[in-house]
């Protein structure tokens, strides 16, 4: 195939809006299957993981692929629930046209907004399919002012249904200029009619919306059109061509795709209106100097291609999904990875239908596949020719919003959990995983509770350890109110060489973020310099400890100004642990708080979800500090404090019916209530005793 005629395409949008169920309908149409699977019978092509059965939703991207009409059309099935919207990046970043899917009932969802938004981020070419036309509540005309009034003026209706609702079959095509009859035994088979009296006048409207639409993208058309000139069918549609594969016009079509209405037509478009990779601007990276450069997708190029994808089979191992942007990739090629500075040999590729593999010698330019058993690299690196090497743009993954405490339930499998975690964050790289040597605990976080669940379920089936999640501890500090100062003299006569070092400290709070300072005062050689190091070490030990919940101690300033030693039994240990003495001692009397970290949020939420969520916000000891009006969602800006925003995205979801998003990042610290430290301060001892 030459790169003009392969159609890659990333099958987006919100949960549960029939995603794939479409692709399922695009392979049964094109002749890769001879029936249709379901969601319900757990047999469709893409979704085939045992987690996907089960839940009955898509958790990881699906290749597919198909011919049709003379073109190759790649298909990448994503998943719709937010907690895996990184597989959305993904396949957003390697696609040449996102076909934004939507139910047609529901309009524009939380998901839909998040697709769009990444989709105008990497400028791709969009087609707006309004699937499940055949429910009943469908307000076709409401929907496409919705469509205009968020994703803008350019959005072109191209098809409107004739009878929505449960016996939809019939759409009219504002191309065609006929109305599309499909069978009603899911077969696809389509005839065209002329257009209806009755639908008549609504079809000359749309067309001229439709031809004015596009012509005003088109300055040579529209001289004629202005200059009353006719404008032929023909130097429409390569008008219409041109601006949706440059994203200036964003065709709308319609269908039902669990009865296979109108898929065959979304096809044609993709064909004839879909954006190839040579289509888009050149590919941009680094050279070796890390300067940036562009590679043409073009056969003739040096070999450059992406892995957008890492996925483990049983039986298998590691496959990984890859498009190449330049040049050809050939089995027993050797290619270059920059981020590892490893060499790969290419023992094997295939194309990809979902868990079918098909050996292939070589993937051209612009065309996308599976490579097996690469040694040493993994999502978002690039594969290059080693004689031209360049380190393709990666995707930028987005950043977590949950987390959780994981616990091992068996002794001795915290090698096997390690390794699990690994490989699951090469798959999956917005699953993050790290241990806390301060809360002592492995903290896992992702995109969402589901997410995380999976992660558990996954490190069972395939690497065989029982683990469960746990609410993390939180990484308390405290610091003090007020100066304070103490005298300590440490003695110890035991006979022979004793222990003794004499220090006098004050220390008094400094400014939140100011960390730690410690000043020498010491004057006349009171205590000698060799021991004053051995003084700070005292004091920085005891800080690690804490004072009252053994979290680290901040902010303060320790200034030892007198003392005394002894020339026979003074040591850098005695002054240590008189060191670590005098700054409890200090710490008792200085007013010692615990502080909390507070985090900052930016919540999306539509307008009727407003109060409930700022009313969850203030039951979170959190305060909002503004917000901002984004088309029909509102924008939330507020202070909460991480004790209480555990498991928060599945409560947001919850009380805005799965149409609230957030991003979270640390802001500062800032002192518990007294309330708060009281019963922080009574657990913490329980502990301790429990612990003796």
């Amino acid at each position: 195939m030459k790169v003009e005629d392969i159609r890659n395409v990333g099958i987006v949008g919100h949960g549960g809006v029939g995603k794939t169920i479409l692709a399922e309908a695009m392979l049964y149409s094109a002749g890769i299957t001879n029936r249709m699977g379901s969601i319900e019978d757990g047999n469709t092509i893409s979704d085939f993981h045992n987690q996907e059965i089960q839940r009955q939703i898509s958790i990881t991207t699906a290749m597919l692929h198909l011919n049709w009409r003379d073109h190759k059309i790649n298909m990448i099935d994503t998943p719709g629930y937010l907690d895996f919207v990184g597989e959305v990046y993904g396949t957003m970043h390697v696609v040449d046209t996102g076909l934004l899917v939507i139910d047609a009932s529901h309009g524009i969802e939380v998901g839909t907004e998040i697709c769009w938004k990444y989709g105008k981020e990497h400028n791709l070419s969009k087609i707006i399919v309004a699937n499940k036309c055949d429910k009943d509540d469908i307000n076709w005309d409401r929907l496409i002012d919705d469509f205009r009034e968020y994703f803008g003026p350019d959005v072109v209706m191209v098809q409107f249904p004739y009878n929505s609702g449960p016996n939809f079959n019939k759409i009219i095509d504002l191309l065609r200029g006929k109305m599309l009859v499909y069978a009603t035994d899911g077969s696809g088979k389509v005839s065209e009619e002329d257009i209806p009296a009755d639908a008549m006048e609504a079809y000359k409207a749309a067309r001229l919306t439709f031809m004015e639409s596009i012509i005003e993208h088109d300055e040579e058309l529209m001289t004629k059109y202005l200059s009353d000139e006719p404008v032929s069918e023909s130097e429409l549609k390569k008008a219409l061509s041109y601006a949706c594969k440059h994203n200036q016009i964003y065709p709308v079509v319609c269908c039902a795709a669990k009865k296979n209405v109108g898929v065959s037509r979304i096809l044609d478009l993709i064909v004839n209106y879909g954006a190839s990779a040579s289509d888009l601007p050149d590919m941009s990276g680094k050279d070796e100097n890390g300067q940036t450069m562009t590679r043409k997708c073009d056969a003739g190029e040096p070999m450059a291609s992406l892995i957008f994808k890492t996925v483990s089979e049983p039986h298998v191992g590691e496959l990984s999904f890859v498009k190449v942007y330049s040049g050809t990739l050939k089995v027993g090629m050797d290619v270059f990875n920059p981020t590892t500075r490893a060499t790969e040999r290419i023992s094997g590729l295939f194309l990809i239908n979902g868990k079918d593999r098909k050996d292939t010698p070589q993937i051209e330019c612009g065309d996308m596949g599976a490579i097996i058993k690469l040694k040493n690299s993994h999502t978002n690196n690039t594969l290059s020719a080693p004689n031209a090497p360049i380190e393709l743009d990666p995707i930028q993954f987005p950043e977590p919003v949950i987390r959780a405490a994981l616990h091992t339930l068996n002794k001795g499998d915290e090698d096997r959990v390690a390794t699990g975690l690994n490989s699951l964050h090469q798959e999956d790289p917005t699953f993050h995983y790290h241990f806390d040597p301060e809360l002592r605990q492995t903290i896992v976080s992702g995109q969402g509770e589901l997410q995380l669940d999976v992660i558990v379920t996954r490190l069972k089936n395939r690497f065989n350890v029982d683990t469960e999640l746990i609410e993390p501890r939180i990484p308390y500090r405290e610091t003090i109110t007020k100066t304070a100062d103490f005298r300590k003299k440490y003695k110890k006569q035991t006979g022979g060489r004793g222990q003794y070092a004499d220090v006098h400290l004050e220390i008094k709070p400094l400014e939140r973020g100011s960390g730690f300072e410690f000043i020498d005062n010491i004057v006349g050689g009171v205590i000698p310099g060799k021991y004053i190091p051995a003084i700070e070490k005292g004091i920085r030990n005891t800080m690690e400890e804490g004072y009252l919940t053994d979290s680290k101690i901040i902010d303060i300033s320790a200034r030892v100004y007198d003392g005394s030693y002894h020339n026979v039994d003074s040591s850098d240990l005695a002054f240590q642990i008189a060191g670590a003495q005098a700054f409890k001692e200090c710490m008792e009397k200085a007013g010692p708080i615990i502080l909390e970290p507070i985090y900052k949020l930016e919540i999306r939420v539509p307008d009727e979800y407003m109060g409930t969520v700022m009313g969850d916000i203030s039951s979170r000891r959190g305060k909002v500090q503004g917000m901002d009006t984004d088309g029909k969602m509102q924008v939330i800006r507020a202070e909460v404090p991480l004790a209480e925003l555990y498991k928060y995205s599945s409560s947001l979801r919850s009380m805005t019916q799965g149409r609230g998003v957030h991003h979270r990042e640390f802001g500062h610290y800032e002192p518990v209530p007294r309330d708060v430290q009281k019963k922080l301060v009574e657990t913490h001892q329980q502990m301790a005793e429990a612990e003796a």
